[in-house]
């Protein structure tokens, strides 16, 4: 990483931070929507779990992007499946992990910086991986995104979040596992963002791309 990337923490006073794919491993969910909930509509309709698995797929890309997508109760009402339960069930909940050194990583951040979770996560969700995993004592807030009304691939949940909130863009890091979202976060305002994913993306002075979360604080305490 270039000493300029740097200069964008310079002036950092809070942290919007995402939960799936950051803090907790992706694993969960992808398993949950690619094959345990086919797997129960399989059952449910008496079908054998490709046929369901490429029903299930075609359902939730008309969904894509959208506020239902995240929604646990638009799920259970479209695919008469109690999500929620099916969620606290031991297949899947044995399936919620933390990516190494999180834990340490937040304790530390929360020394030096306001610390705001914003997922796109419904609360339901949010609550059944905080019972394994009690993260909130490192965060001032914990916002679902839909609870806004809107999504973080939509430029409106940014300026509501910041409005809402108090929180001022130029002094704000995007911590994000999706391209997408920092894109749509940048462009509402807030000042640079640490990528975590995997995507190809334009290379720009105000984004970061780190491997994990726990090198975020060697990034810090460079800057």
């Amino acid at each position: 990483i270039s000493s300029l990337s740097f200069m964008i923490f310079k002036d950092t006073e809070c942290l919007l931070i995402d939960m799936d794919g950051v803090i907790l491993d992706n694993t969960y969910d992808n398993n949950f929507w690619q094959n345990q909930i086919p797997s129960v509509i399989a059952k449910n309709r008496n079908i054998n779990f490709n046929d369901a698995k490429r029903l299930a797929i075609q359902i939730f890309n008309y969904k894509k992007n959208t506020k239902d997508w995240y929604d646990v109760d638009y799920w259970s009402n479209m695919l008469n499946i109690d999500i929620e339960a099916q969620k606290r069930s031991k297949e899947s909940y044995d399936k919620i992990s933390l990516y190494n050194n999180v834990l340490d990583t937040l304790k530390q951040l929360k020394t030096r910086k306001k610390m705001i979770l914003i997922t796109n996560a419904h609360r339901k969700t949010l609550n059944i991986k905080l019972e394994k995993y009690d993260i909130s004592p490192y965060f001032d807030e914990m916002i679902c995104a839909h609870e806004l009304y809107y999504v973080k691939e939509d430029i409106q949940l940014w300026y509501m979040l910041r409005s809402k909130f108090r929180i001022d863009f130029n002094k704000t890091i995007l911590i994000e596992d999706t391209m997408k979202n920092i894109n749509v976060g940048l462009s509402a305002g807030i000042s640079g963002a640490i990528y975590l994913g995997d995507e190809k993306y334009k290379a720009k002075e105000n984004i970061v791309k780190l491997s994990s979360i726990d090198q975020i604080l060697s990034t810090f305490n460079q800057s």
